[in-house]
């Protein structure tokens, strides 16, 4: 990769370019306006000091009229060789008075004069680069040399070489600024940029077969917490949905297989024995049970999938959990008399809670069948609502162990029931499902006389 595309292709390598071309530029600016400011004000003082002296020349000239030569040897307008220089004309143009120091060059002119100080840039009559400064001051009337052109010269060369040493100087010290500065922002972009570096290691270390893969998000700043607190949402429920789906789906391979082949058996049973109408009549109730427990649990199982995935949410209207819980138990009745089941209501009259009528009628009959299921033949089964709004569940349990009770919630963990049999082992993990949808806490506990109670609290209650 070139290194263009090394710098363009980072986030430090582009504010590193950026920030450095800020300062370059912001320093290139300074620099021209330092040298703007300082031209101006050193040629200002020169240019103000020939003004200066040309009108103190200009002023003796016009008040001696043939004796302007005396002003070279006069001590206010004596020149220095090789620095100063001045020139007197008449309107003619006839050189009046001229400073030794030209050594008889004369002073270039120019086309026209004003009666305001003009200066220009020449060469001095000794070859050195230098400034003029001209202006034609008139003479009383009279005067034969009807107006008087002075002009008055310095040399710039030193004046020049002040410049360029101060330009070299402050040239040389943007220069170690710039590095200075340009180093300091590499430092300070690859010292703040460290979370960000962290936080990409941490999303390329990723396992998604982890359920614990979590986000090193500590000492981000402020502006990128909330995206790496966004992309830790994201990855656990990105986790916690393939885990869902291979947990489905190990389950549904593994839980399916057994009551279709069931199926399947008591079908070619059946089709061996035709000709035995009884025999053929308890094969197809036997397929039917069969079918039955399949279709309970394929409806469970998506179930659980709506739920745990978010896909079904929680419509809250009013609930009468009196009424449900009564519909419910009427549903289980045959199911109780089948196994000698007595079931027990200790309730008020009515108690209206703001829920999702569809979650709760599915809590409440999961509760109650897994109830059913699992209680001994000829035993009692108490259901309490209490009126604060807590509902509980009491069963006999003796085939429930307090290792086991741990382990109650987990779907397909099978524990014998009542009737000498197993069952799927969805019951329970629906029910927690669907509570924790409705934000409600449901316990399960066993009792010193190995009664199992589940009790469900948090229903949000309508005043009445």
């Amino acid at each position: 990769m070139s290194l263009r595309k090394r710098v363009l292709g980072s986030l430090a390598g582009r504010l590193i370019l950026s920030l450095s071309a800020t300062i370059i530029a912001s320093l290139a600016i300074w620099l021209f306006v330092f040298h703007v400011l300082v031209r101006n004000e050193l040629y200002g003082s020169f240019d103000a000091t020939l003004v200066a002296r040309m009108q103190s020349l200009a002023a003796y000239a016009v008040k001696n009229p043939g004796a302007e030569g005396i002003a070279e040897v006069m001590p206010q307008f004596r020149t220095r060789q090789h620095e100063n220089f001045f020139e007197i004309w008449d309107a003619a143009g006839n050189v009046l008075a001229r400073a030794e120091s030209e050594a008889g060059h004369g002073l270039p002119r120019l086309a026209a004069v004003a009666a305001a100080p003009t200066f220009y840039d020449a060469d001095m009559p000794d070859g050195h680069r230098g400034r003029i400064a001209v202006q034609d001051f008139a003479v009383p009337e009279g005067d034969p040399r009807q107006v008087l052109t002075v002009a008055m010269a310095g040399e710039t060369e030193p004046l020049e070489r002040l410049e360029q040493r101060l330009h070299l100087f402050v040239f040389l010290c943007s220069l170690a600024t710039v590095v200075v500065a340009v180093s300091i922002a590499v430092i300070s972009v690859r010292r703040s940029l460290r979370p960000v570096e962290r936080l990409s290691r941490s999303v390329s270390a990723i396992n998604l077969d982890s359920p614990e893969a979590k986000l090193d998000i500590a000492d981000l700043p402020g502006e990128l917490k909330p995206v790496a607190g966004k992309i830790q949402v994201m990855t656990q429920q990105l986790i916690q949905a393939l885990s869902r789906e291979r947990r489905f789906a190990r389950n549904v391979a593994h839980e399916l297989r057994t009551p279709l082949a069931e199926a399947r058996m008591l079908a070619e049973v059946g089709a061996t024995l035709s000709t035995e109408p009884d025999q053929a009549r308890r094969s197809f109730e036997e397929i039917g049970k069969a079918t039955q427990e399949l279709e309970q649990i394929v409806d469970a199982l998506l179930s659980l999938a709506r739920y745990e995935s978010g896909i079904q949410k929680p419509e809250p209207e009013p609930v009468d959990l009196v009424s449900e819980i009564r519909r419910q138990s009427a549903h289980l009745a045959a199911a109780a008399r089948a196994r000698g089941l007595t079931l027990q209501f200790d309730m008020p009259a009515e108690s209206w809670v703001h829920d999702d009528a569809a979650l709760v009628s599915r809590l409440m009959a999961n509760l109650l069948g897994n109830a059913v299921a699992h209680a001994p033949v000829g035993s009692t089964i108490q259901v309490r609502l209490n009126r604060d709004g807590s509902f509980g569940i009491d069963n006999p349990a003796p085939q429930v162990s307090e290792a086991d009770l741990a382990r109650l919630g987990e779907r397909f963990f099978r524990i014998p029931s009542g009737d000498g049999g197993t069952h799927a082992g969805l019951g329970l993990s629906l029910a927690a499902a669907v509570a924790g949808i409705l934000g409600l806490k449901l316990k399960l506990s066993l009792t010193p006389d190995r009664h199992l109670l589940a009790s469900v609290a948090g229903f949000k209650r309508l005043p009445g």
